[in-house]
């Protein structure tokens, strides 16, 4: 399944976000199926999100545009669905 984001936040946006809806970093891994360091990692600046499940988290929370498939798509297909968004 491929997700599109286009709206790119701050960190600081995100964190802001969390406190006002009374969540954590650890709801928001949860709720993604991550780690929670990977989360606290690009909310704090210590990952750029380029790849795996860091890609995951930016480009789910906002962060950065990109495409989120599922780990079982095959690469081609992952790539078509990249260049399609």
């Amino acid at each position: 399944m491929e997700v599109p984001v286009t709206t790119a936040c701050t960190p600081a946006m995100i964190r802001k976000a969390l406190s006002r809806i009374g969540k954590s970093h650890s709801d928001v891994a949860r709720d993604l199926g991550v780690d929670r360091a990977v989360v606290r990692g690009l909310l704090y600046g210590h990952l750029k999100g380029a790849r795996g499940d860091a890609h995951k988290v930016a480009v789910a929370l906002g962060m950065k545009d990109g495409v989120i498939v599922d780990d079982t798509t095959p690469i081609a297909d992952a790539i078509k669905a990249a260049i399609a968004a």
